[in-house]
């Protein structure tokens, strides 16, 4: 018995200090309860995102774009014969922003460039027909604006827009739409870049300037705002970076600067009409910057009696702020683009290592592209034809041939002869001279650019490039 109590005794000794082990993990596993400056910190964020969730809902709306289907069967041949009146059905969906009280809504032009007529759901479950007003291809913008019915009367509580250039990277930022059609979707998280230049595969397009945001953007919400912590819009959300077709981390927003630009436009015109400076730029090097700023663009080459050397613009010239804001080539371009022909704004260049304030009144390029004149490339083009296509023997192909040429120190133009037919731009097909103009200012010549040509019979490529 002795002998027994000695040996439960030696084992329990041994057992003591996998005990205390035991007790020790016990206690470090025991979770820590948040202090309530903690939570306190955390309601109050909570309460931030419900406020701007809750205050721009009545501002966001369900857009259903439908397309007419025409019925058919099938004869013993299997041949489709029409079987009625074709009727319309939803194709597909997105989101979009009440930008005023007369019903004017801002949209992605991806989400409604296809459309046969368009529905648009209110967040209270209201639903109205809507007609398109106008659409950008370039800013990737539309608008649209509901009509309603007799005896409809939407209560409306349209957005209010931001100073997107005052946004900061590191800022917290509210997303809301309907990704996959589930309406009034809130996520929230920061602005992760700015500047960003992408290509979205729902344009096929270079576009410049996106806000870069990690709050979760899918199929959708495309056309609903990103909202900043005081409810106001700074962005359209338009693009998302992806590998499996949803969220991976990454979406892109369209600048809320750039939105009420175009938007205005849109409202006055039905399309924007575009502004033309009437120079070759280029984006600067350092020491042409001469200390003054961080960044800026070269102005290459000026066209004669254009708006730029009306304004007091030399080649040489390093403009580094328009309109007050910063600039780089992509940033420049887009700018000038958005802005209407006849607008006065005001640069601020950088001349002989000092700074110098200009003012210029934009041109209208579309009067420029009707002559078809690319100073760029020092070419002259015109839209091929459907005729002219035939009489060449080449049915079905689109594009833009080339008139004549005019001196110019840009390397490629020697390259293009009169009769040359330009298909594509950097794999981008070319179908009139709006297209191909849009896809030359967007050139960077440093690195060049790759045109398909028909030449004669034969179709080759051009590489462009300074």
């Amino acid at each position: 018995m002795t002998k027994q109590l000695l040996r439960l005794c030696a084992a329990t000794m041994l057992l003591l200090p996998a005990a205390a082990t035991l007790a020790q993990q016990t206690a470090a596993a025991t979770p820590v309860a948040a202090s309530a400056e903690d939570i306190a910190f955390a309601n109050r964020l909570s309460k931030a995102f419900k406020t701007v969730a809750s205050g721009l809902e009545p501002a966001v709306v369900h857009i259903t774009t439908l397309n007419k289907v025409q019925p058919v069967a099938y004869d013993m041949f299997f041949r489709p014969v029409p079987q009625g009146p074709a009727r319309l059905q939803p194709s597909s969906l997105g989101s979009g922003v009440i930008i005023s009280q007369e019903g004017f809504i801002v949209t992605n032009n991806h989400v409604v460039r296809n459309a046969d007529a368009l529905k648009v759901k209110m967040y209270d479950g209201q639903e109205f027909d809507a007609k398109l007003i106008g659409r950008d291809e370039l800013t990737d913008l539309a608008v649209i604006r509901m009509e309603p019915k007799d005896g409809q009367s939407p209560r409306l509580s349209p957005a209010k827009f931001a100073d997107s250039e005052a946004l900061e990277v590191g800022e917290w930022v509210v997303a809301i739409g309907s990704p996959y059609g589930l309406n009034n979707t809130v996520t929230a998280g920061i602005v992760s870049a700015k500047g960003r230049t992408v290509t979205p595969r729902e344009t096929g397009r270079v576009q410049d300037d996106f806000i870069q945001t990690d709050a979760a953007i899918n199929p959708g919400n495309s056309g609903g705002p990103l909202l900043n912590l005081r409810g106001e819009v700074v962005g359209i959300n338009s693009v998302i970076s992806t590998r499996s077709g949803g969220y991976e981390g990454i979406g892109f927003a369209i600048p809320a600067n750039t939105v009420r630009t175009v938007i205005d436009n849109i409202i006055a015109n039905g399309r924007v009409v575009r502004g033309w400076l009437g120079a070759a730029l280029e984006e600067a090097k350092p020491a042409e910057l001469a200390g003054q700023a961080p960044s800026g663009v070269l102005v290459a080459r000026i066209v004669e009696d254009g708006p730029a050397e009306r304004a007091g613009l030399r080649e040489g010239d390093v403009i580094v702020k328009f309109k007050g804001a910063a600039m780089n080539e992509n940033r420049l371009r887009n700018a000038i683009g958005i802005t209407p022909p006849g607008t006065s704004v005001d640069l601020q260049v950088v001349r002989d290592n000092a700074l110098k304030n200009l003012t210029v009144t934009l041109g209208d390029q579309s009067e420029v592209r009707k002559n078809g004149d690319v100073p760029m490339l020092g070419i002259r083009v015109q839209t091929l034809t459907r005729e002219r296509s035939r009489e060449l023997g080449l049915r079905g192909v689109k594009g833009v041939v080339v008139l004549d040429t005019y001196p110019t120190d840009r390397k490629a133009a020697s390259e293009l002869e009169p009769g040359d037919i330009i298909v594509s731009v950097d794999g981008n097909d070319i179908t009139n001279i709006e297209q191909f103009s849009d896809a030359v200012g967007r050139i960077d010549f440093n690195r060049g650019s790759r045109f398909q040509i028909i030449r004669g019979s034969v179709r080759g490529y051009i590489d462009v490039r300074d």
